[in-house]
Parts: structure tokens; sequence; C-alpha cells
């Protein structure tokens, strides 16, 4: 997996295509492109990618928050 193929592809996903499954777990494909799995249970997303053909060690796992969940990260320098 080329990781910055990935990071490249992934933040061309639009926000709108994302809600439709927030607070799930999902699949990525290797290239970040699109998700190929996505459940409450990331147990089941990884079997659901196998069934689609992908190797999960290939595929990158996250979650994407609900839409009422505050993402926070660093911090701010003053």
């Amino acid at each position: 997996m080329n990781m910055r193929e990935f990071i490249t592809n992934r933040t061309q996903v639009s926000p709108t295509e994302l809600e439709k499954y927030a607070g799930k777990y999902v699949a990525w494909s290797p290239d970040g492109k699109q998700i190929i799995a996505a459940d409450d249970d990331p147990i089941k997303v990884v079997a659901a990618a196998r069934l689609a053909g992908y190797d999960p060690a290939e595929c990158v796992l996250s979650s994407i928050p609900a839409s009422e969940e505050l993402v926070m990260g660093g911090g701010i320098d003053e």
C-alpha cells in the first residue's frame, strides 16, 4: 500500500459521502478512493472486505465520527 496515494485519495472523498457512514467502522480500499465495507462491528467490516475480494491487511480500517461527535486534534499554541 502506498500511504501517500491513500491519503491523497482519501482526502478527496466528499463529506457528503462520508455522512452515509457516520458512527460506523469502515474499510477503505487500498488506494483510498472508496469505502469497501461498513458496519457497527469492526470484525464484520474485516469479513466484508475479505468477501469483497480485498486482503484486509492491505485496507485501512477506521471509524467515521457520528455527526454530533466533536473530533479534536492537536492543541492551540498561544
